[in-house]
């Protein structure tokens, strides 16, 4: 597993864990990002990142990426 800023772009993978506040991991539940998803990233800029998820494509702040664990499909 890795941090989502270190993966890299025009990969997927699965989201692992959301290692942060059971409230973030509910705003990230509610745009489609949650355990098990499968994404894929589509930028990474030192400002956030750009990612695509079975129900659309999300942008997340840098703060947000170091919390997200993922996995190469």
């Amino acid at each position: 597993m890795l941090p989502l800023n270190q993966a890299q772009t025009g990969k997927q993978y699965k989201v692992e864990n959301l290692k942060s506040l059971k409230s973030l991991s509910k705003r990230l539940a509610i745009l489609g990002l949650s355990t098990g998803v499968f994404i894929e990233l589509i930028a990474l800029y030192k400002h956030g990142a750009l990612v695509k998820t079975p129900f659309g494509n999300i942008a997340l702040g840098s703060d947000l990426l170091d919390s997200i664990l993922v996995s190469l499909v």
